[in-house]
């Protein structure tokens, strides 16, 4: 977690508080100075970044495996998965959900329904259209001309400057040979199906020059793949976990934010909870609200520079 200033300053009290948190929890991150980085991290331009932590016990996966991993225990559980099937809508019946219709024409009773359809949510469910959109985040992959020191444990994953520049990426893939860089910031609207979803040239530049300023080593590496992470953006930056107030049976898990990912083996639970009629300790703030267009959205990690 890398900071241009001292943690300490008003700057990076995101970094701060993420870095007291640890020491608070039992784990023991290093703090870098300039010096320390360069050691540890020759590619990182320590003339730019003067203070860092580093956790050594953390790590991170590839989601498509993770998913892929899922899906194989709960098909070991008994759970049925019917891959090639579109949710479309649903059948109430009364103010009760009777069943759900998919695009490829199939019909599938259920007793209850969990909507955790990621950036589609908003379209399944237009009632949160209000509270909810679909957003575009610019992801680029790099080849490195020399991939040893972006790789571990000479770069781990990596926030730059994130509470205010956005950016952030992972180490050297060996398995498609680039270093991944996006930036968390506001995004673009969009459609998760019809919008076009490439990057543009300004958006290019910018990632440039953040390269040019954080990895000079990095600075005319080739430009292999591009493309827009979605994001289920509430306007509060808040989960939207609970029961659908008006039609039972139906439950939402979404809002996601750029953070459902990370945030899963909490949030299954939850959902869980909210699916038995239980409630849990983010009741309150993951509860189906009224919004208004002036809602602030809450969150110190994400890029405020545009």
């Amino acid at each position: 977690m890398l900071c241009k200033d001292k943690i300490e300053s008003d700057r990076h009290s995101f970094e701060k508080f993420s870095y007291q948190n640890l020491v608070e929890s039992g784990y023991s991150p290093d703090r870098m100075n300039a010096e320390s980085i360069k050691e540890r991290f020759p590619m990182v331009n320590n003339s730019v970044y003067i203070d860092a932590n580093f956790n050594p016990k953390a790590g991170y996966v590839e989601s498509s495996l993770v998913v892929e991993k899922l899906t194989e225990y709960a098909c070991s559980l008994g759970v049925e998965i019917y891959q090639g099937q579109t949710a479309e809508s649903f059948i109430v019946e009364n103010g009760k959900l009777q069943g759900i219709k998919t695009r490829e024409g199939n019909t599938f009773k259920c007793g209850h329904a969990l909507v955790a359809a990621g950036a589609n949510t908003p379209y399944l469910l237009p009632e949160l259209q209000p509270y909810m959109k679909t957003t575009g985040h610019p992801v680029f992959w790099l080849k490195p001309q020399n991939p040893k020191y972006f790789s571990s444990p000479y770069l781990s994953v990596f926030a730059a400057d994130i509470s205010n520049s956005g950016w952030y990426g992972f180490p050297f893939l060996p398995k498609y040979g680039v270093v991944k860089i996006a930036k968390h910031s506001s995004g673009v609207p969009l459609h998760p199906e019809n919008s076009d979803r490439r990057i543009k040239d300004d958006e290019v530049e910018k990632m440039r020059s953040f390269v040019k300023m954080t990895f000079p080593e990095l600075v005319d590496a080739p430009l292999v793949y591009t493309r827009r992470c979605l994001y289920t953006d509430t306007l509060d930056g808040h989960f939207w976990i609970d029961k659908h107030p008006e039609i039972k049976g139906l439950s939402v898990s979404s809002g996601g934010s750029g953070h459902g990912f990370k945030m899963a083996p909490l949030l299954g639970e939850i959902a869980a909870d909210i699916v038995e009629g239980k409630s849990h300790q983010f009741s309150q703030r993951f509860r189906w609200r009224h919004l208004t267009p002036d809602t602030v959205q809450a969150e110190e990690a994400r890029g405020t520079e545009i």
